[in-house]
This record gives structure tokens, C-alpha cells and sequence, in this order.
């Protein structure tokens, strides 16, 4: 009888150990699947970083390349307002000439 209760128990140890086999395999699975999750967020992480950097020395060109935009459209406002100046300034000699002209001077 012992050596019968033996064998049954050997048995169940046996359907046990496989069915603790089987699950250990799926854990396995499980642990890569999320080593590998983890790595890919890592390199998403590193990724989205170096996007932020690169956004950063975008924005900084952009102000820097805004800033030259407004030197050089006001650069055409600057030379007609001294052609303007210059063209007043030609127009008042020409009546202070016509003027002394007109009075004998």
C-alpha cells in the first residue's frame, strides 16, 4: 500500500512540476516582452529629449532669423525716408535760392 501511495504522489508531483514548468514559461515570455517594452521607452525617452534640444535651437534660429527679417524690411523704409529727407532739403534750397535770386542777392 505505502509504495502505491508513493507512485500516486509521485504522479501528482510530477503533474504538478510540469504545470509549474509550463508557468515559468510564460513568465519567461511575460519578463522579455516587458524588457523589451522597457527599452523601447527608454529609447523613446532619449528620442523625444533629443527632439526637445533640436525644437530649443529651432526656436532660437527662428528669433535670431526673425530679428534679421525686421532689420532687413526696415532697411527700404530707411533709404526712402533719406531720400525723402534729401529731396526736402533740395526742394528748401531751391526756393532759398529762388528767393535771393528774386531779391538781388
Amino acid at each position: 500500500m505505502e509504495h502505491e501511495e508513493f507512485a500516486v504522489r509521485l504522479a501528482e508531483v510530477e503533474a504538478r512540476s510540469k504545470s509549474n514548468t509550463h508557468r515559468l514559461d510564460e513568465m519567461d515570455n511575460k519578463v522579455d516582452t516587458l524588457q523589451r517594452l522597457t527599452t523601447a521607452v527608454e529609447v523613446m525617452a532619449a528620442e523625444q529629449k533629443h527632439q526637445t534640444e533640436t525644437m530649443a535651437e529651432i526656436k532660437t534660429d527662428v528669433t535670431a532669423l526673425g530679428q534679421k527679417v525686421d532689420v532687413i524690411e526696415k532697411k527700404p523704409g530707411k533709404r526712402w525716408e533719406g531720400i525723402v529727407e534729401k529731396a526736402v532739403w533740395a526742394v528748401c534750397a531751391a526756393v532759398i535760392a529762388f528767393l535771393l535770386a528774386k531779391i538781388g542777392l
